[in-house]
């Protein structure tokens, strides 16, 4: 029984300290503010432009983009560009943009009042005239005169201008023609 009692006292001793310790917590101290300390002055002398290991320094040249190349227009570009400067002096267009694949051209036009009907054919006609008096290559033109194909005609004219080759747009050009000759 005397053991018993013993090994209560050293239990109930054991779980006082632990609970004593668990109940223990060390303090946390809060940071205190960092505060602006100037910078100490200097009280060396600079080092000699002449002493050992002093080199001079070097001033630092502004980095300067590189040019973007120029592309030389291609003579398709050009071909069209002519084209176009001559389809808008005819009377009722406003403007117009062109794009000369090989002895086709694709017109893009811009009327300046909304027309219908015969009068539309009549100006087409005119267009088409203009186009393969401007370029004796040219063997067939497309034209037409909605907004949204004008755009993308445009765009095209646009890449190839900027040295983009004309075949990387052949599926537009293709998708272009089908809209503006659908029977066909």
């Amino acid at each position: 029984m005397k053991k018993i009692k013993n090994i209560i006292t050293i239990i109930l001793i054991g779980i006082m300290i632990m609970t004593s310790m668990a109940g223990c917590k060390t303090a946390t101290k809060k940071p205190t503010p960092a505060r602006y300390t100037p910078a100490p002055t200097r009280t060396t002398p600079a080092p000699s432009k002449t002493a050992p290991g002093y080199t001079t320094p070097v001033p630092r040249t502004p980095t300067v983009p590189a040019p973007t190349p120029v592309r030389k227009p291609t003579p398709e570009s050009a071909r069209a560009a002519k084209i176009a400067s001559n389809v808008a002096k005819i009377p009722e267009v406003n403007k117009a943009t062109v794009v000369v694949s090989g002895s086709n051209a694709l017109v893009g036009i811009d009327m300046k009042a909304r027309v219908q009907g015969a009068h539309e054919t009549d100006i087409k006609k005119k267009v088409e005239k203009t186009v393969k008096d401007t370029d004796k290559a040219i063997k067939r033109v497309y034209i037409t005169a909605d907004p949204d194909l004008y755009k993308r005609i445009d765009n095209i004219a646009r890449g190839i201008s900027a040295g983009r080759p004309v075949s990387e747009f052949a599926k537009q050009i293709s998708e272009i023609i089908k809209r503006i000759t659908p029977g066909m």
